[in-house]
């Protein structure tokens, strides 16, 4: 009796088709007597985010020392990475109100592009702490000499002037190009920065 039961369950799994995957049939409507089949909708691609793509501002993701500082101008963005490359904070950056291409002199109130190191850390009272970069470095110099023109110097990352100190103008600030060619973050972001870089940190700024 039991064999017969065994068979019997065994010919009605073949039967239902228990265990294999159900195909997907495409829905079909029917119009003047004729079939049509419906095209499923196609799913969304994945859109990824790349390092240089802020989510939030002043956004912290690990803890470290910084290796490099990477700026992206096109981006309004500041990375710092560690030895290994990976992200330790990313900050919105505001630029010089001159903001396309690279400096070539002073008083044209462009950002740089190049590759650079921090040369100094100190306090300020227009900027509350700023980062001195070591520019102009000798491709700028060369440059801006066959141009004719003074590099000029001064270049620095700094934060916000004292009306905005509390951060209530953050919004209003980045949303602006209005340095004379620093880089500008808020001043949480700079208390981010400051506690994670020593002097001689390289920093690249890219277009």
């Amino acid at each position: 009796m039991r064999m017969y039961l065994t068979l019997f369950f065994m010919v009605l799994l073949v039967i239902t088709g228990c265990g294999k995957k159900p195909k997907k049939i495409p829905p079909k409507i029917i119009e003047n007597n004729v079939t049509i089949e419906i095209e499923p909708p196609k799913e969304e691609p994945e859109v990824r985010l790349g390092m240089f793509d802020l989510v939030y501002n002043d956004e912290s993701v690990s803890d470290g020392l910084a290796s490099k500082i990477v700026v992206v101008k096109s981006k309004r963005a500041l990375v710092l990475l560690d030895e290994e490359g990976k992200v330790i904070s990313r900050h919105r950056v505001s630029l010089g109100k001159n903001a396309v291409g690279t400096k070539l002199k002073q008083g044209d109130y462009k950002t740089p592009e190049g590759t650079y190191s921090i040369i100094d850390k100190r306090g300020d009272p227009k900027y509350y702490k700023e980062l001195l970069l070591s520019y102009p470095n000798s491709e700028d110099r060369e440059r801006s000499r066959s141009l004719g023109f003074s590099p000029g110097g001064g270049v620095t990352i700094h934060a916000q002037v004292p009306w905005n100190w509390d951060g209530h103008g953050n919004d209003f600030t980045l949303s602006n190009d209005w340095t004379e060619g620093c880089i500008s973050v808020t001043n949480e972001g700079m208390d981010m920065i400051w506690d994670n870089i020593g002097l001689g940190t390289r920093i690249e700024i890219k277009e």
